[in-house]
């Protein structure tokens, strides 16, 4: 379900946790820390985000209708 730290640590290039923390923040990456401050990624966010796939949404996508369009 998670990468491995090992897996995290290839991922960032870096062995110190600050340091992966760092490089996963300054290129935008989700990620959540344990209780061991270390950085927790899901597997398939991973997978999706370096294969060039957009993440889908946690939650339901709602669309509002653009009525500027109808003003024109």
């Amino acid at each position: 379900m998670f990468l491995s730290a090992e897996e995290i640590a290839s991922l960032t290039g870096r062995k110190r946790v600050h340091l992966q923390r760092e490089w996963l923040i300054q290129r935008g990456w989700l990620f959540e820390e344990n209780a061991a401050g270390r950085p927790v990624i899901l597997r398939s966010y991973a997978e999706s985000r370096l294969s060039g796939h957009k993440a889908r949404p946690a939650g339901p996508v709602t669309q509002q209708p653009n009525f500027a369009a109808l003003r024109r």
